[in-house]
């Protein structure tokens, strides 16, 4: 007689939890969960669930709220490991403290042949202006320097990094980016979008560790701030390279879906292989990038820039190679994320998945950012079954920038997320780490309240389009796994789907809203491994 296995000693329940998932747009509470062979068995009370599984192993949840794995549907994960390596001006508030920071680095890593760094942001300066290479060049050093804006789109050299480059060879404007001069006519050390890779092609890296065992490494890290699945945006060969072997070494602690770079050398080399899926990584999407950034007056605006009259922004990749590509690889089954952030890149990414030839109902292509969206084009995302991957943390660190740059007017469909729900579309959250910290809380904080930590602005910034914490979660979770072509496994505490679930310390349903960002994590488990224990791991 074959065996149950509702009789195998195997089956394990964590009880005593304020559990909450989103289960067919419902929401679920349970104070008990029983799993086995890392998969969900059921959920409910523990009285109930010992009746089907008797001799179950019982795991105490002390009362701790449980919730399922989040999952961040946009970030990059060897930019974050690299960041630990590099200099960290994030949230730095000042040109002065700036350079001191960067001084400080330079001194204590003599062994650097190239300074590198990111994170500046000189909308939180007092004078909000560019910097300059001149400033750089006061510094105590020798070596070339690069630093990345917070956002990625726009980077800051000193003039030994534009030497080493001939950056004085190329001119002011080139398609899908821009270097800034001064008054003078003479460059300013900023380059905007394409124009980063002036500078960026001849630095030579030091790889302090495998590229491999800095992912690694960083995926626990995710892991144990809650995450365990995530989206990496753009991974070119060594991330792809890397990935491949920790899957086939069974090393993978989160699950992955990494979108192939469209701009890399060797994308032809990793579409060869073709769509790979395994229970821990897939690889079946490819990034795309219509524009840069807002700070940074990269983002493809319908009309120019509020503050700065003579620049609408600029295309990074055309329509024309964005649209052949999309087409191609449809017929091969590859799903589309384009980066788009201004209303003119968002109005061509629309129209180009619209096209039948995308075949985007099946393929569930989407729109990485979808920021400021003309608010007649918010409809045709669910016209078109087009799904929004957007990172709630962008409008609370934008919010005090945005105005300036395009107005009250266009704000209408600018981080619209209560909108785009209202119309039926699905949205995908996720952080954009590094450039937001990759804490999920901090993004589900944003969604919910639409103020900065410190509960700014008092109601939330055009509190409107907050979200539900039911909403939230649900784009934290089922959602992002649906973006993934994976909500039948993964997204939500269900039978027959994979026990990804994470302990922490409070139920982001009874909190008051403004205290969700502190939520701690005390266990991550993925298919019904503990991978993360707070108690063992912070000592």
């Amino acid at each position: 007689m074959a065996i149950s296995l509702s009789s195998v000693a195997e089956v394990s329940i964590i009880h005593n939890v304020q559990g909450n998932t989103i289960n067919q747009d419902k929401q679920i509470t349970f104070s008990a969960l029983a799993f086995d062979n890392g998969k969900v068995l059921s959920i409910g009370s523990k009285d109930k669930l010992l009746v089907n599984y008797p001799d179950a192993l019982l795991i105490d949840g002390q009362g701790h709220a449980m919730l399922p794995g989040l999952h961040d549907a946009h970030g990059h994960v060897l930019g974050l490991a690299n960041l630990k390596n590099e200099i960290d001006l994030m949230g730095v508030t000042t040109i002065e403290e700036s350079l001191k920071i960067i001084q400080q680095f330079i001194d204590e890593h003599p062994q650097n042949n190239w300074i590198l760094g990111r994170g500046w942001n000189q909308v939180l300066w007092e004078n909000k202006k560019f910097p300059s290479y001149k400033d750089l060049d006061k510094l105590k050093t020798n070596k070339p320097i690069w630093l990345r804006r917070v956002d990625g789109h726009a980077g800051w050299a000193n003039s030994k990094a534009m030497e080493i480059a001939k950056s004085n060879k190329h001119l002011k404007d080139m398609p899908g980016g821009e270097i800034i001069i001064d008054e003078q006519g003479i460059q300013s050390g900023i380059f905007i979008d394409n124009a980063m890779n002036i500078i960026q092609s001849h630095i030579s890296r030091e790889q302090l560790t495998k590229t491999d065992e800095l992912i690694y490494k960083t995926l626990n890290y995710l892991a144990s701030i809650g995450i365990t699945s995530v989206d990496d945006a753009g991974i070119d060969w060594p991330t792809y390279d890397s990935y491949k072997k920790l899957s086939a070494e069974h090393r993978l602690p989160i699950r992955i879906n990494a979108m192939l770079a469209s701009g890399s050398q060797v994308l032809d080399k990793m579409l060869s292989d073709g769509i790979h899926k395994d229970d821990f990584l897939q690889i079946q999407t490819i990034k795309y990038v219509a524009d840069g950034a807002l700070g940074s007056r990269g983002a493809a605006m319908i009309a120019p820039y509020n503050d700065r009259t003579d620049t609408s922004g600029k295309q990074v990749q055309s329509q024309g190679f964005i649209q052949k590509h999309i087409f191609d690889n449809a017929e091969n089954g590859w799903q589309a994320a384009i980066h788009a952030i201004g209303d003119n890149a968002n109005r061509i990414s629309i129209e180009i998945l619209a096209d039948e030839k995308a075949n985007t109902k099946i393929l569930r292509h989407r729109i990485e950012h979808a920021q400021i969206v003309d608010f007649a084009d918010l409809a045709k995302f669910k016209q078109y079954n087009i799904i929004a991957s957007m990172q709630p943390t962008h409008a609370t660190s934008d919010m005090n920038m945005a105005e300036d740059r395009v107005g009250r007017e266009r704000l209408r469909g600018a981080y619209a997320w209560q909108t785009l729900i209202k119309k039926g579309v699905i949205i995908a959250s996720g952080s954009d780490f590094p450039v937001e910290l990759a804490n999920p809380f901090y993004g589900l904080h944003a969604a919910i309240t639409r103020q900065d930590r410190n509960n700014q602005p008092e109601n939330g910034w055009i509190a409107i389009e907050k979200m539900t914490v039911k909403q939230a979660l649900a784009s934290f979770t089922i959602n992002a796994a649906y973006a993934n072509h994976r909500e039948n496994s993964i997204g939500s505490l269900e039978s027959g789907k994979w026990a990804d679930f994470i302990l922490v310390n409070q139920n982001i349903f009874e909190t008051p809203p403004q205290n969700i960002w502190q939520t701690q994590v005390i266990q991550t488990w993925v298919a019904g491994q503990k991978i993360f224990d707070k108690a063992i791991n912070s000592k």
